[in-house]
């Protein structure tokens, strides 16, 4: 660990980003617990880190790409952890939110990175191109992309409503 840990950073992070994080993470496992899992790796790793000089543009973008970063690694372990029901856990969204995250949770990961980043976190394409090591011009594609098979899945669940 560092030696010298800004406390107040560290609250100011925790603070104003857990929930950023938490969602992240959730949209990756889709398990609560193991999101509350990669939260505490994320602070972990922070706190081993030297941010004080970060901007908090610099700084949200870095606690989003280890976060991310602690998903894939969450993905990439051979052995699996227990699993608990969802249904067991408390419900973070409404009907209506969880009805819309569904839908983008069926998305492949590229289509779900960049709706999330842009419309929960409100990055735009080209600093969503940086935090995910991409070209604009393919962030762009995926969003649109994305936007085009949420729109079909509203429009249709929105008649079948009727």
């Amino acid at each position: 660990m560092a030696k010298n840990i800004d406390v107040n950073l560290i609250n100011h992070i925790v603070n104003t980003y857990s929930d950023t994080i938490l969602r992240i993470a959730y949209q990756y496992t889709q398990s609560i617990y193991d999101s509350q899992d990669i939260a505490q790796d994320v602070f972990l790793a922070i706190m081993k880190k030297d941010i004080s000089a970060l901007s908090e543009e610099k700084l949200k973008a870095y606690i989003i790409r280890a976060t991310i970063n602690k998903c894939n690694d969450f993905h990439r372990k051979k052995s699996r952890r227990k699993v608990i029901s969802l249904e067991d856990a408390e419900p973070v969204f409404t009907p209506e939110e969880q009805n819309v995250l569904d839908e983008v949770n069926s998305l492949p990961e590229k289509y779900r990175n960049v709706i999330y980043l842009h419309y929960y976190e409100g990055y735009r394409v080209n600093e969503i191109a940086e935090i995910l090591g991409a070209k604009p011009s393919t962030i762009s594609s995926q969003l649109s992309r994305a936007r085009a098979k949420l729109k079909d899945y509203l429009t249709e669940e929105s008649y079948e409503n009727l």
